[in-house]
């Protein structure tokens, strides 16, 4: 029993690291503590903090996990979701589920998410390169920063963008350094975050989805100071 106790801990953890909906990941403790045979299953998940308990023949047991969100990965999630279907003994897909992104691809999404972002709203296709350029430089920096706060891993990676948006500029190239900048924010943009606040709020999970809402805030706060810190460094005379 332990051990199935552990497991739909770890798993509910899993779901809320990598974006699952908190209500989603206390479903999916219920259903399998219930399917085990448990009795006084209480559940409380916030984004930064898991606790469950639950009686089992008589015996109370619990546990308690901090949670580190710091990726939002959907292909993990869906191996979590899997694994909880087949836990609560619902229907699942037994085959296995490869979730690692190839780098081809991610690099190809990148080039999508900043080139297309880049044009849209008014930039050359010379800026769409290089905002594609500090948009990978961007992703490259989370493996440098991983053990910095949310926040300060934010603003370093933004910095980072921004100092490449007006470096082309500064060498004298026909570049326009806003819309490079917009290309790359567009990576760093916590919409799955906002929306997921709303959906937990919505479900009724106030606390949690209000501090997701708030984690949204700060992180789009750090955007803006990364990208602020990059115009107050070259100036506004980059800028058309």
């Amino acid at each position: 029993m332990d051990k199935s106790f552990d497991e739909a801990v770890n798993l509910a953890q899993e779901i809320v690291e990598n974006g699952g909906e908190i209500a989603r990941a206390e479903e999916s403790v219920m259903r399998i503590l219930t399917r085990q045979g448990a009795e006084s299953i209480q559940v409380f998940i916030i984004p930064s903090f898991l606790s469950v308990s639950a009686i089992y023949n008589g015996k109370p047991i619990s546990a308690t996990r901090r949670i580190y969100k710091n990726d939002l990965n959907l292909g993990r999630l869906e191996v979590a979701n899997n694994l909880s279907r087949k836990c609560s003994g619902e229907s699942h897909v037994d085959e296995k589920i490869d979730y690692r992104y190839p780098l081809w691809a991610r690099v190809i999404g990148i080039l999508l998410a900043t080139a297309s972002f880049c044009l849209y709203f008014g930039g050359s296709v010379v800026d769409a390169f290089f905002s594609f350029l500090a948009g990978l430089a961007l992703i490259a920096a989370v493996s440098g920063f991983s053990a910095l706060t949310l926040f300060t891993k934010t603003f370093i990676q933004t910095a980072i963008a921004g100092v490449l948006a007006f470096l082309p500029a500064v060498y004298s190239l026909n570049v326009h350094p806003d819309k490079i900048m917009i290309g790359a924010i567009m990576l760093m943009i916590p919409g799955m975050s906002i929306g997921i606040s709303m959906k937990d709020m919505l479900c009724g999970d106030l606390i949690a989805g209000i501090l997701e809402l708030l984690q949204a805030f700060l992180m789009a706060l750090a955007i803006a100071f990364g990208f602020a810190f990059a115009l107050l460094l070259f100036g506004s005379d980059y800028i058309a």
